[in-house]
């Protein structure tokens, strides 16, 4: 049976008689803020709780706690274990997470279909880390972190078409379609990097500039396990502490660096003791409420103590990117094994069911309402225009400038080349120009060249095609001898267009 204890606060709803005895109810009990803490066991079926759920409404605030989610390294005190779940958070959240997972799975079919190129790292298995953290962060908080964005991207502001579209290369991308997988941004999330643990130290610069402006932010740095025994890493701990930076450092160990496995490239595996001189907690980053928990915690910590190390052991289900099958280093059973025992999302519509924030009926429609609107989305991100030509040179300086490619030589074949690739066809216009020529009028003068180059280039090669067959063939036939055969030789030789005299004769060898 389920064992529930219901506090109630001001209102009522009316309740059956036939729930009185199990829930220890009077038949008035009262929505606005119930709080239910429910031991469930296999006793209560499906339709039960359906019921139940029904019964109590959707009004309600509902209150567990949580096991084996958290491990203190330095801290007196971690983030509390008895944790609050309205019903609009829990939907909310559970939204987010399929939204990212639905995304991530499109994005990885578009790159097989040869419609997204490049790098393209995904985030499946990964969501409760994204979305438990950015339930706790305010508006006034910064993040930064790796190459596996999309879906922080999201989170932070950008709409799903734009992200979608930068992936595609085409116009309405976040990034004008120039960034691509790696280099998204928005307001106060500044990427989205390229290189592994570069964004560390970046990160802890924003945490100083949010000192400096005394804005009363955040900076939240994330980076992998593949890149937490990099040198950088550690000495943004050192700044950070030594100056006491709002700066909170989390750690996504999916526990794979590419293909290989933290115990193979870590001595110490518990990044969250890594810091030393500074705190550190591990959290179960596939319970979203953990992390959510967690991450008010740390919030409240880096701005009272200081910098703060997070460790969020995860799992993705997928390879490092679409270029690793992310079989080659584990075997698919340990992967079918991640999803059955900690997948985030399938977790957290348990709880939710467990919790009567709503039945199953409810979260099946708002799945398919989800996935029907993340399909659509994507689909007409992929009908955009591709970006043009002229973009390539825009947005470097606050203030565009005009396309030049300077310090070669304007007449240089390649570098003409290249211009005619990168702005399409030869303009007469000066807007964009190599070493202060137009380009239009460089690419004449160069192609100019370049078909009498390849002129004289054919002629030398006809010229020494004639030479060919003036020659006998064979090993074993002898020049003609004589003046005559000397006169055939030499005849054969010459061309009409020949500009350079004939050579010389030589006398021929005396007889024995």
């Amino acid at each position: 049976m389920c064992a529930a204890i219901v506090h109630l606060a001001k209102g009522s709803f009316w309740c059956p008689g036939v729930w009185k005895s199990r829930l220890g109810l009077g038949s008035m009990m009262k929505p606005s803020c119930v709080r239910v803490v429910m031991r469930c066991s296999g006793a209560r079926s499906i339709l039960e709780r359906n019921i139940l759920c029904r019964i109590i409404g959707r009004h309600k605030c509902s209150c567990l706690t949580l096991e084996n989610t958290f491990k203190c390294y330095d801290l007196e005190n971690g983030p509390t274990m008895d944790v609050e779940l309205s019903r609009d958070d829990a939907l909310a959240m559970y939204t987010q997470m399929l939204e990212v997972r639905r995304f991530e799975t499109l994005a990885g079919n578009y790159y097989k279909e040869r419609k997204i190129r490049g790098f393209c790292h995904l985030y499946n298995g990964q969501e409760a880390v994204a979305v438990g953290m950015k339930q706790r962060l305010r508006s006034c908080d910064s993040v930064i972190t790796a190459y596996r964005c999309h879906a922080w991207t999201y989170l932070m502001g950008v709409s799903m078409h734009e992200i979608m579209g930068e992936l595609l290369g085409v116009r309405s991308g976040c990034s004008r379609g120039k960034g691509g997988s790696m280099h998204m941004y928005s307001d106060r999330f500044y990427g989205g990097n390229g290189i592994v643990g570069a964004q560390v130290p970046l990160g802890a610069g924003i945490a100083l500039a949010h000192r400096y402006r005394k804005d009363n932010g955040v900076a939240v740095v994330l980076y992998g396990d593949g890149a937490a025994n990099q040198g950088q890493v550690f000495e943004s701990y050192n700044m950070a502490k030594l100056w006491c930076l709002p700066c909170i450092f989390v750690c996504e160990n999916n526990h794979y660096g590419m293909g290989t496995h933290v115990r193979r490239a870590s001595a110490m595996s518990e990044f969250y003791m890594r810091g030393q001189y500074i705190p550190g907690l591990w959290v179960d980053g596939n319970q979203v409420l953990a992390v959510r928990s967690a991450t008010q915690f740390a919030v409240d910590h880096a701005l009272n103590h200081g910098p703060i190390v997070l460790e969020m052991s995860t799992y993705r289900y997928v390879g490092h990117s679409m270029s690793d099958p992310g079989t080659s280093y584990r075997s698919r059973d340990e992967v079918q094994a991640a999803r059955e025992k900690s997948d985030p999302i399938t977790s957290f519509r348990s709880q939710i069911i467990a919790l009567c924030l709503a039945d199953e009926e409810e979260l099946k429609a708002l799945e398919d309402k989800t996935k029907k609107q993340v399909d659509s989305i994507c689909k007409k991100a992929s009908t955009d225009k591709e970006v043009e030509l002229h973009e390539l040179h825009t947005d470097i300086y606050s203030k565009n400038v005009d396309g030049k490619i300077r310090n070669v030589s304007g007449f240089n074949l390649e570098h003409i080349k290249l211009a005619e690739v990168c702005f399409g066809k030869p303009r007469r216009t000066p807007a964009c120009e190599i070493n202060d020529v137009p380009v239009g009028a460089a690419i004449d003068v160069a192609k100019a060249k370049e078909r009498k180059a390849e002129q004289e280039a054919k002629k030398a090669k006809e010229d020494a095609k004639g030479k060919g067959k003036g020659e006998p063939k064979g090993a074993d036939s002898k020049p003609p001898k004589g003046e005559d055969g000397d006169k055939k030789k030499s005849s054969a030789t010459e061309t009409p267009a020949a500009k350079t005299p004939p050579p010389t004769k030589k006398p021929p060898a005396p007889k024995k």
